[in-house]
């Protein structure tokens, strides 16, 4: 079945619009509810939050009335430690023991226990509850020895204090306040006082708590359906509002879990299938369960109405919308009736033709041109279309042509470039002499030299240079300069003398300033002795087949650039080959050779590369450092000309 453009465009709107509204209804109903869930969360988490935070505060309300009644049981303990400490009696040992057991019998009819201890920690006047107070293994509630309260330290001149839990006959355990304080040159004066009033207070305190506690719930807005209890470790509920919640009804794991201080949230599903919300808290002072329970249907309805409302104003507002894209539509597709048959027109045309077809006022008969809307823009520039095209085709085959040409010259230029050089394959051989080179331009043309022949004395000369531009100039730079290498080495100069005549030549006419960077060589084979002037050139390496002689740069510079300026100086440098040792010569392509992220191939990457390559031959060599500056320069572009020549010594 074929469908006009027309109900394609529809159905594709309809199914856009579809694909987009439903989902939304979809998810904006799933956000909802979960919005709404949050919130209620939220909302649920906070108001167990108040709970907890009002027990806290009528809990730090309890403590502060605690520790004020221990103030003042330490003040009075310090204010009649120190009467005692300040009496004469008590600064010589004549009578010290009759007073203080005669107010130790004074304090004791007022709850006070007293007992005295001398420098070495013996008892001067002992108390049974003191005693068992200080004993070795006791600590305060703090972690500290009481025992080592008894002594005085160095500089100590005023109490301390320590609350230890010691045996009193049938009353059991009881609590004892402790105040220690030395008596200068005599010992450790000890006054202690039974704090059990203050926990029975506190017993009191926390009963009342529950009923502030029990007010504070009924005060607060909770949402329908919400039950919270507080429970006590011993099963007793404190206060509570809504469905009953016992102490049973949370499970052991959950008890564990919030004594540990982790306070549970979720939700969870009841014997009856009903989901619920739930948040389990602990208050550990008071050794009480905070539980709070609502059913989450309760949460979730007010959302489900509000999706229910929401899809049917949506299915509404999708219908109109479809109506209306409808009558659009069609509005839009006449004219692209019009626009086909111009593109064929259009495509009937001969382009090949010199003259100007005017193909604009063609096009422009019976378009929409006078509409402004966008179908009125497409068919302005529908029309200017033709035009432009015909011209944009002109101008594109004269720039092909243009460019064919200048690639052939491009090319001629790079084999008469590569003729001038010798083949690298064609350098000379002998029994203890073997050669080869490598050059890669980064254009079509470049910069950089290599030659190797033999000179008049039987000598093997090597030549590489760098010229210090790119494309043709330096390609036409470079062969001025091989063939003054040429001339100069075939007339038996020494490669010092050489290079000041080359130097002196390409500087005579040189107005763009250019420069050679070079290295011209000779060297016998037999001797093993190389004779070489090196013209800023980046220095070779020696390498010995032997691992244990590290390869070496010939970093003798014999001047400055060549061809910058006449007149200038060159001195001549010698190095010796040994027997199967060769020499890599190269261009600044290589060591400059950059990856992905510039980062330079380096002279001691190419050093750590020719370590691995000592008993190679000059071939393998050059192969295995252009195949690692491959590896380092990645997908990154050739940056310069790389050129290498290597010879070896048998």
């Amino acid at each position: 079945m074929k469908f006009s453009f027309k109900a394609k465009l529809f159905l594709l709107v309809s199914a856009a619009i579809s694909l987009v509204a439903l989902p939304i209804i979809f998810f904006s109903r799933d956000f909802l509810i979960e919005n709404s869930m949050e919130h209620e969360r939220d909302a649920f988490a906070n108001t167990v939050m108040l709970v907890e935070d009002n027990i806290g505060a009528h809990y730090l309300n309890m403590l502060s009335s605690e520790v004020d009644a221990v103030i003042i049981a330490k003040d009075d303990l310090f204010w009649c430690a120190s009467m005692l400490r300040d009496m004469e009696d008590l600064r010589s040992s004549d009578g010290r023991e009759k007073t203080l057991a005669q107010w130790q019998n004074f304090f004791r009819a007022s709850g006070y226990h007293l007992a005295m201890f001398d420098r070495n920690a013996l008892p001067i006047v002992a108390d049974p509850l003191i005693k068992a107070a200080t004993a070795p293994g006791i600590v305060d509630f703090k972690g500290q020895a009481t025992r080592s309260m008894v002594l005085a330290r160095k500089g100590q001149s005023g109490p301390s204090y320590a609350v230890a839990h010691v045996k009193d006959g049938d009353r059991g355990e009881v609590p004892l306040l402790l105040c220690f304080l030395p008596v200068p040159e005599q010992g450790m004066l000890v006054l202690a006082m039974q704090v059990a009033d203050v926990l029975d207070n506190r017993l009191q305190a926390e009963k009342s708590l529950g009923g502030s506690v029990q007010e504070r719930i009924d005060g607060l807005e909770l949402s329908a359906g919400t039950s919270v209890a507080i429970i006590s470790g011993k099963g007793e509920v404190q206060a509570s509002r809504g469905v009953k919640i016992g102490l049973g009804d949370l499970p052991e794991a959950a008890r564990e879990k919030a004594r540990k201080g982790i306070t549970l949230e979720g939700e969870s599903v009841g014997p009856l299938g009903n989901a619920f919300l739930y948040r389990i808290g602990y208050f550990k002072p008071l050794d009480w369960y905070i539980a709070a329970i609502i059913p989450t249907s309760i949460i979730k309805e007010p959302a489900e109405t509000l999706s229910r409302y929401l899809f049917s104003v949506a299915l509404v507002v999708i219908v109109l919308s479809l109506l209306t894209m409808f009558l659009l539509t069609a509005r839009l597709i006449a004219p692209l009736g019009v626009l086909t048959e111009k593109a064929r027109a259009l495509a009937a045309e001969n382009f090949r033709d010199d003259e100007d077809t005017h193909l604009e006022e063609k096009i422009r008969e019976d378009m929409p041109v006078h509409r402004t809307d966008e179908v009125g823009q497409l068919a302005s520039s529908f029309a200017a279309l033709g035009k432009a095209l015909d011209g944009n085709i002109r101008r594109l085959k004269e720039t092909v042509a243009v460019r064919q040409r200048m690639q052939g010259e491009l090319n001629a230029a790079r084999d008469i470039q590569m003729g001038i050089l010798p083949p690298p394959d064609s350098a000379p051989k002998t029994g203890r002499y073997s050669a080869a080179a490598f050059l890669l331009p980064a254009k079509e043309v470049g910069g950089d030299l290599y030659d190797f022949f033999t000179a008049p004395d039987g000598r093997q000369v090597v030549v590489i240079g760098d010229v210090s531009d790119k494309g043709v100039s330096a390609a036409l730079f470079m062969s001025m300069t091989v063939t003054l290498v040429r001339y100069a080495m075939a007339e038996g100069l020494s490669c010092a003398e050489a290079m000041r005549r080359i130097n002196d030549r390409l500087a005579e006419n040189n107005p763009s300033c250019m420069f050679v960077t070079l290295f011209i060589g000779l060297f016998d084979p037999e001797s093993g002795v190389l004779d070489y002037a090196s013209g800023a050139h980046c220095p070779p390496f020696v390498v010995s087949p032997d691992p244990a002689v590290p390869i070496r740069a010939l970093t003798d510079v014999s001047g400055p650039l060549v061809g910058a300026m006449e007149g200038m100086d060159f001195q001549p440098c010698r190095a010796v080959i040994a027997p199967g040792e060769y020499c890599f010569i190269y261009t600044d392509g290589v060591s400059e050779a950059m990856d992905e992220e510039k980062r330079l191939f380096t002279e001691e990457r190419i050093a750590a590369a020719l370590d691995g390559l000592r008993h190679a031959g000059p071939e393998q060599v050059l192969d295995g450092i252009m195949e690692r500056v491959r590896e380092h320069r990645g997908t990154a572009e050739q940056s310069d000309d790389i050129t290498m020549l290597c010879f070896k010594r048998s």
